[in-house]
């Protein structure tokens, strides 16, 4: 039987959107319409917020009724681990992160989290060490009360879980979000976390050097493939990272086995996040090239 579903995914300074069909079982999936605009999270956080969501509201009117996946970069992380009872419900764990978030956050109601398990968990004694990321509610909230007068939503919430599910069918998969005032290096293997950190930076050299860090420094993506995409990773950076890492950067990637109905989609950080986002909902085990 086929599905559809649409993904928008919204990163700090673009924002895309995907229609993914699945044939049937067995079949690979058909993207069936796409788009990509220059203004994100940036435009909504800023003077011209309003106008700005209705514009990104606009993207799916076209599809209206369709079951939506809406994810959001937001400008800022607070991660913090915790450990759960082993097995414990979807459900209990996240009363545990509201509880977590009631001792770690001033004014927690202000915050959304999303939670995966960490890769180093040994779940002793029973319990399970997972990492917990918490961020602005706003102006998620509002943006998806936009959408769910149109849509489904299906999903809602950073990009953490679908890399971290995208990594269960590669070796291990690292990706390298660099913008205008933030870098953000997660490393995920066999669908768990195992690397998380995001900076602030000021400026242009300040992202390089800390880009160089953190990919020096991190032991869980010594060499293999850095997935790097955002608005600084241009040629230059590129360049910069190869010749002084021992990583491999490869650029935003589309899954080889997705189909294209129409005009092939541009290869940008949210349209690879929104396909990503789209087949961890439709539960697709997804072929990335690197």
């Amino acid at each position: 039987m086929s599905k559809s579903l649409l993904a928008c995914v919204i990163d700090r300074t673009e924002s895309a959107f995907v229609r993914i069909k699945t044939p049937g079982i067995g079949s690979a999936c058909v993207i069936t319409a796409s788009e990509t605009v220059p203004y994100g999270g940036e435009y909504l956080e800023g003077k011209h917020r309003q106008r700005a969501m209705k514009k990104l509201v606009s993207l799916t009117e076209k599809h209206r009724g369709e079951n939506l996946a809406l994810c959001y970069c937001p400008e800022a992380y607070l991660p913090l681990k915790a450990y759960f009872p082993c097995g414990a419900s979807g459900t209990a764990r996240t009363d545990y992160c509201r509880i977590e978030a009631s001792h770690f956050l001033h004014r927690p109601d202000e915050y959304l989290h999303d939670h995966v398990p960490c890769a180093d968990s040994s779940e002793a004694d029973g319990l399970e060490k997972n990492l917990i990321l918490f961020y602005r509610a706003e102006p998620l909230v509002t943006l998806s009360a936009g959408f769910a007068q149109n849509h489904q939503l299906h999903f809602c919430g950073s990009p953490l879980l679908p890399m971290v599910f995208r990594s269960r069918f590669e070796e291990v998969a690292a990706d390298l979000d660099l913008d205008n005032a933030r870098i953000t290096l997660t490393v995920a293997r066999n669908g768990r976390a195992e690397y998380f950190n995001c900076r602030s930076v000021k400026n242009r050299k300040e992202a390089e050097y800390f880009a160089i860090h953190e990919l020096r420094s991190s032991k869980a993506c010594t060499g293999c493939a850095v997935r790097v995409g955002g608005f600084l990773a241009d040629r230059a950076m590129t360049r910069l990272l190869e010749r002084e890492t021992s990583c491999r950067i490869v650029p935003p990637g589309i899954p080889e086995e997705i189909g294209f109905t129409g005009k092939k989609l541009s290869l940008t950080v949210a349209a690879s996040k929104a396909i990503e986002t789209a087949l961890m909902v439709l539960g697709q085990a997804p072929c990335f090239s690197s």
